[in-house]
């Protein structure tokens, strides 16, 4: 069996560094953590139950600054253990979080759930508990990652500084007891990883005895290996490649086409003075032919995004906004100052432009995408200098200097709505008065939309207190546009006929690995 991701080389396989999607793809192969949030829950993969109040074991207090805390309590499952036999307990967990408190590891690659972990104690052997800033329902509760402290502890105590450089996840990959899910890695050479089933693994037992994972750099190597005859299935955000190699190869593969949670947007630097003025950031909105461009560029298999949660995403309500208006968008410019001339252009009464810059990466969708927002923005009279840039990220602190307009991005809430808090709300602008807290790089402050995300924390866990919070976080991000939201996209998986149980039968969304067969 072999299956393909796209990633740089080598494949970092630390449980806590590393953030690349296809490396986190082949993490998911070979570790899994303690609870993970499923598509109906959480689900205990380690650990005895799932807390809950009943029982006594999640409990909601006031911490000692006055703050309130949410509290679950683990018992670990006595058949856990890691590839080589040794069992997994609690000392791997709390060496796990010595070692993020100590190195300012606050979550897990791509799950930002862990940044409202305030303390991880251990109880005994097999029963710890994870203290959480707030109050958290079960589909916020999460536990760090473990690490095998009986293979790694002595690396870290040896020198913690350069601990990460030194791990046996970088220096001796192979060694069986660096896992603890459904496979094992038993080479890594040649922009290939190979894996082994893991005897030791207590969960559903995977039909094949190997499986080799092709790491290619690109899309463009990823369709060389799919054309040559060389992967058996792959799952891609690449619409275009998928799109393109469903339809020629259709004699080897079916075609998976599943709704992702990913959010196709474009995030405003609030400290340019065209931006942060909502009537034109809805003008923009109301300029854009979205419906048009998911049926261009998408085949109509994405979904208009009206806000930050899709039409399959928990929680979801209606929020009807910006279908296409280019009348409504020219009075709403007109508004707010910007006067359209004679040569096309709207100034404002000092002779300003109306001017930005879209910054984006040569990634689909944005290269076919850039320049149809440049001409639906021009067709208003506004200029538009797109700028493609090899270098973007969305976790600098310096973004506000650093990109001046707009940025293209997308992204997802791995971590459950409430993540959204970090990249949004005006108190998560990172400054040296909060100590640098929080992922609003941007410095967007949209004060309905930051009372709103303070309503979710403190709605509970009730299922109608929680929607009607929902709705409204919703409707605030749709009337106040932090960002511009343009489509939820669609995830590809291409399975060759013979497999089956590669997708979820219901989503169409990538299955887990062991759960792949051979039809009968």
């Amino acid at each position: 069996m072999t299956t393909a991701v796209i990633g740089s080389w080598p494949v970092d396989l630390h449980p806590l560094t590393g953030d690349e999607l296809g490396h986190v793809t082949v993490k998911r192969f070979l570790n899994r953590p303690v609870l993970e949030q499923g598509t109906g829950g959480p689900v205990c993969t380690y650990c005895v139950s799932i807390p809950t109040e009943t029982d006594g074991t999640l409990r909601f207090q006031r911490g000692a600054d006055g703050t309130w805390e949410t509290i679950a309590r683990y018992v670990l499952r006595p058949d856990a253990k890691w590839a080589d036999g040794v069992a997994i307990t609690t000392a791997d967990v709390g060496f796990t979080w010595k070692v993020m408190h100590h190195s300012g590891v606050v979550s897990a690659p791509l799950d930002t759930r862990a940044t409202d972990i305030k303390d991880v104690r251990v109880i005994d052997g097999r029963a710890f508990e994870v203290v959480h800033d707030g109050l958290l329902c079960g589909t916020r509760l999460s536990v760090p990652p473990i690490l095998p402290s009986h293979l790694e502890q002595k690396i870290w105590e040896t020198d913690p500084k350069s601990y990460f450089e030194h791990s046996l996840y970088k220096t001796k990959p192979e060694s069986p007891g660096l896992y603890s899910g459904p496979f094992r890695l038993t080479k890594m050479a040649d922009n290939t990883v190979r894996l082994v089933r893991n005897t030791f693994w207590a969960g559903r037992s995977p039909a094949f005895d190997g499986v080799t994972v092709a790491v290619a750099a690109n899309k463009a190597d990823l369709e060389k290996l799919v054309r040559d005859g060389k992967v058996d299935t792959f799952t891609t955000l690449e619409f275009d490649m998928g799109r393109r190699l469903a339809k020629d190869l259709a004699v080897k593969y079916t075609a998976f086409y599943a709704p992702s949670d990913f959010l196709v947007h474009l995030r405003p630097n609030f400290d340019n003075p065209i931006l942060a003025d909502l009537r034109v950031r809805k003008a923009l909105m109301y300029g854009l032919d979205r419906e048009g461009l998911v049926s261009s560029l998408l085949d109509n298999k994405g979904t208009v995004a009206q806000s930050l949660l899709s039409p399959f995403m928990p929680g979801y309500a209606v929020v009807d906004r910006y279908a296409y208006n280019p009348q409504k968008a020219a009075i709403l410019l007109e508004e707010a100052g910007w006067i359209k001339g004679k040569d096309g252009h709207r100034r404002n009464a000092a002779g300003k432009p109306l001017r930005f810059e879209v910054r984006y990466r040569r990634t689909q969708p944005w290269i076919d995408l850039a320049p149809q927002l440049a001409k639906a923005w021009g067709t208003l009279g506004a200029q538009v200098d797109m700028v493609e840039d090899p270098q973007l990220t969305g976790d600098a602190v310096d973004s506000r200097q650093r990109y001046p307009g707009m940025v293209g991005f997308s992204e997802w809430l791995l971590g459950g709505i409430e993540v959204a808090r970090y990249w949004y709300h005006s108190a998560m602008i990172p400054s040296a008065a909060n100590g640098w807290q929080g992922s609003n790089y941007f410095g967007i402050k949209v004060p309905a939309f930051d009372a709103a995300m303070d309503r979710l924390l403190t709605a509970g866990c009730a299922v109608e207190s929680r929607q009607a919070a929902l709705v409204d976080l919703q409707k605030a991000y749709a009337e106040g546009l932090p960002a511009l939201p343009l489509w939820f996209g669609t995830v590809i998986t291409l399975s060759d006929h013979r497999l089956e149980g590669t997708v979820n039968s219901r989503t169409f969304a990538a299955a887990p690995i062991e759960n792949w067969r051979l039809r009968p």
